[in-house]
């Protein structure tokens, strides 16, 4: 194999990861895009070092992809996006140094390693304080959602491991100048397509023999500016009275009798409410008398407290009012309102690293202020689902939460049959962001078979259907509302049932090597 300076291989596995991450139609490039990492890897075998130097180079190549697909973290907060990037690409190139010393102490083992070493970082990313699983690599098919279906069995991980071996593949098949070898995974994607395909057809006919009752949705996008309008250091800021009257209008022209679910955005109340008085402040009377004699719910999102009566710290989360000497923890909050009544409250539990949680206390200062309260927020201690009729309960994801595919699957065990969405996409801009942010969450819709509305109050709105695919929308930055149906399936997928089996498999399989390379390095050490 000819040498190529690893410098210009690492800028290469970066610049190939960007060409196929979403919303880039040219996904293929995610197929090649860790070959040129392969061949670094290939090139040090000799080097001294070279453990560190391949770490090196691969962290250069994550920084790359990191940067070239979530720059417009930046557009919300320098200081956080820089904070957001270096570690992260950290994170996901150990995965890389650990592959390194593993190859050179268990040569047998080949390159399989790697794959579960990165699937089980990845995995990790889900499950700890510091969480940002934006760049696990299954997503990187999302533009695709006719290719996927076979997440449903194993979620978005099973597409982190389909990229890793066909890129371990192509590698080989490189290396060893065995280019007829590279039917091998040829064969793999020709063989996911049929089973993407049968997967459509066998669902389609199983569902078309029943006759499903939908329900009738009304999604309202009030197109409210979080950094002028929305909150009170806007320079031009609307009341939250005047905000709620705004998204209420633009979708009551579109209300019939046989309307049962409206949905307004996240922070659509705005103004900090104390949750004990929802059924008593004058800002909700207007959203409460539209269900006052009919079967609508209006699920919408607020920002809300809750005011402690205990003299000791209650949680992790609370802070201390120190003029009313309270305990008190802030929310990002979804509520449901039936018959002139909030009946259900639900609070976001998978908050955003630097925005809405710091990973760490000792960093609660470095908090970025998004409007409302900054800081650590308080979470509901398990997921909960609303009620729109007797026979739909409802998932209420709240922004970030629909990144999470095991966290989704817990709304479904506890009897979600449709998802909704509420989020407010505009603090990046109009930018990739929040567009990566929408086919994302319709990646959970493969997972679960569920149908998912979801409104933004500005960035995208949109109905999905079951099979991850966008089948109403609107545009970026219009205020506007739109009706759809949603209908209710209680079909429990593999992997709602038994969630991310390659996940756990992964970690296992690390855990032993890694006690595996312990015991060789121990035996050295005594063997000296």
């Amino acid at each position: 194999m000819h040498k190529i300076k690893p410098i210009y291989l690492s800028l290469a596995t970066g610049i190939l990861l960007i060409l196929g991450w979403p919303c880039m139609p040219s996904t293929f490039f995610l197929l090649l895009g860790f070959v040129p990492l392969l061949i670094i890897h290939h090139q040090l075998t000799d080097s001294r070092k070279k453990h560190l130097k391949f770490w090196g180079y691969s962290y250069l190549a994550i920084l790359i992809f990191n940067i070239g697909t979530t720059w417009w973290v930046w557009n919300a907060s320098p200081s956080g996006c820089l904070f957001m990037l270096f570690p992260n690409a950290l994170i996901l190139s150990i995965p890389f140094l650990l592959f390194s010393i593993t190859y050179s102490k268990l040569p047998k083992l080949g390159y399989m390693p790697l794959l579960f070493f990165y699937i089980a970082i990845e995995y990790l990313h889900f499950n700890w304080n510091a969480s940002w699983p934006w760049l696990t690599l299954g997503k990187g098919l999302a533009m695709y959602p006719n290719f996927i279906q076979w997440y449903e069995y194993t979620g978005e991980l099973g597409g982190t491991a389909f990229v890793l071996v066909i890129n371990i593949w192509v590698f080989s098949a490189i290396k060893n100048k065995s280019y007829l070898k590279l039917w091998q995974p040829a064969l793999l994607i020709s063989l996911l397509s049929i089973i993407s395909f049968s997967l459509l057809n066998s669902y389609n006919y199983k569902h078309s023999k029943v006759q499903p009752i939908a329900i009738e949705c009304v999604i309202s996008q009030p197109n409210i500016d979080p950094y002028t309008e929305k909150f009170g250091n806007g320079e031009h800021y609307i009341a939250p009275d005047e905000q709620l009257r705004i998204a209420l209008s633009i979708a009551k022209p579109l209300l019939t009798n046989n309307t049962e679910l409206l949905l307004l955005p996240e922070t659509a109340v705005t103004g900090n409410i104390e949750e004990s008085t929802l059924n008593t402040v004058s800002i909700l009377e207007e959203a409460k008398l539209l269900t006052d004699s009919n079967n609508l719910c209006i699920i919408t999102g607020a920002e809300t407290y809750h005011i402690y009566k205990s003299n000791n710290r209650p949680s992790i989360s609370a802070r201390f009012d120190e003029y009313e000497k309270v305990w008190f923890d802030c929310y990002n909050t979804s509520i449901a309102i039936h018959k002139n009544n909030v009946d259900s409250i639900y609070h976001k539990s998978k908050l955003v690293p630097g925005v809405e949680k710091m990973p760490f206390e000792f960093l609660e200062k470095l908090s970025i202020n998004l409007g409302g309260a900054s800081g650590t927020l308080g979470t509901s201690k398990k997921p909960i689902n609303f009620f729109i009729n007797k026979d739909v309960k409802i998932a209420p994801l709240i922004c970030y939460e629909s990144v999470f595919g095991d966290y989704t699957t817990e709304f479904v065990k506890s009897g979600a049959n449709v998802l909704a969405l509420i989020t407010n996409d505009a603090w990046w801009g109009n930018t990739p962001g929040h567009r990566q942010h929408l086919v994302f969450g319709a990646i959970r819709c493969i997972e679960t078979r569920k149908e998912m509305v979801r409104s933004a109050n500005t960035g995208i709105s949109a109905k999905v259907n079951v099979y991850g695919k966008i089948t109403q929308q609107t545009k970026y930055g219009e205020r506007t509302a739109f009706r759809c149906s949603l209908t209710p399936n209680n079909y429990q997928t593999f992997y709602v049932k038994y969630g991310s089996l390659i996940g756990k498999l992964s970690i296992i399989l690390t855990s032993l090597i890694v006690v595996l390379l312990l015991v060789i390095s121990l035996k050295k050490k005594l063997s000296k």
